[in-house]
């Protein structure tokens, strides 16, 4: 890509206007193109089957590809970080990939120049692009204290989970706050129904899923399914969507995983023959213990105070005390 023809400039009602532009031309390109493969499926000469093939090669090399050194997380290139204007910081500004030219989305770039990309609809049909609250929440979520500070929370939060006879106000206090972080995302970005929203992102599916959990936890009476607050521990994998190199490695952990869907299948299916055969042999097995004897237990010095005169029956109720099972 030609990064020297990039041009940053502020997200205004102009640049509203060129994206309708840009999707009425991709329009008027995409029917034109169905015109002429219309006409020349029709036409049977030799001449127009070559240019079939012609037209479809070039459509198939002039696709364009999301560029992968302007996606959302990476850091603008070296070659445009000289370009970009200071005071754009934080700031709404269009399109930079021209590949996302006919989508209604506009970039951000922090200080640290990272990439961040928003979509130019209302959020949660309220929010416009230039809505005061909404700029506030865009500068809040891509500010680099907003990660370090969530992440300090999961970590708090892991470290409280693993202690005993905590105050349920803490479980509270962290709840509102992981609240208070989707809240900031919803506004910044909207919530589900364009590209580039809060729940579009499957990274953010863990945190909605936490946050219903909890609030169900919180004001539903549950009783004997009060077991769903042990799905408290998905809050420590928040981490992944935070830190970009575990978010990485995670991905391509995924992508290995599907490559090696057969293996998994072939893998999964000989362990459990031989978890079947184990289930056969050893059924009930363990459940055996070893005790002493009756002869034994009465020459046992340590029944003194039961008396020499002890009957089976009450042999059967000592050797219950599970102080008198035999330890290997």
């Amino acid at each position: 890509m030609d990064y020297n023809s990039i041009v940053f400039r502020e997200f205004t009602h102009e640049s509203l206007r060129r994206i309708e532009r840009y999707r009425e031309e991709e329009a008027e390109r995409i029917a034109s193109e169905r015109l002429q493969r219309q006409t020349i499926h029709e036409d049977d000469n030799d001449e127009h089957r070559s240019m079939k093939k012609s037209l479809k090669y070039e459509s198939i090399n002039s696709k364009l590809m999301p560029n992968k050194e302007l996606a959302v997380g990476q850091t603008l290139p070296r070659i445009l970080q000289n370009k970009f204007p200071i005071e754009l910081i934080g700031k709404p500004i269009e399109e930079i990939d021209w590949y996302y030219r006919t989508e209604y989305a506009f970039v951000v770039i922090n200080r640290n120049k990272t990439i961040f990309r928003f979509s130019s609809t209302s959020a949660c049909f309220i929010f416009s692009p230039f809505n005061c609250f909404r700029h506030l929440a865009i500068r809040i979520l891509t500010h680099s204290l907003f990660s370090t500070f969530v992440m300090i929370t999961i970590l708090t939060n892991c470290v409280f989970m693993t202690l005993k006879n905590v105050p349920e106000t803490n479980e509270y206090v962290f709840t509102i706050i992981y609240t208070l972080e989707a809240l900031t995302k919803c506004v910044a970005r909207g919530f589900i129904l364009e590209k580039h929203t809060f729940l579009r992102d499957p990274w953010n599916w863990l945190d909605f899923i936490v946050i219903t959990l909890a609030y169900i936890t919180f004001f539903v009476n549950l009783g004997k399914v009060a077991v769903l607050r042990t799905f408290r521990v998905l809050r420590a994998l928040k981490t992944v969507a935070v830190v970009p190199g575990l978010k990485t490695i995670v991905d391509a952990l995924i992508q290995s995983l599907i490559c090696l869907r057969d293996v998994t299948v072939l893998s999964s299916f000989i362990l459990s023959i031989f978890a079947l055969v184990g289930l056969q042999l050893y059924m009930g097995v363990l459940r055996q213990k070893c005790v002493p004897t009756y002869e034994s237990f009465l020459n046992n010095s340590n029944i003194s105070n039961i008396g020499f005169n002890m009957s089976y029956e009450t042999y059967l109720e000592e050797i219950k005390n599970e102080k008198k099972f035999f330890s290997f």
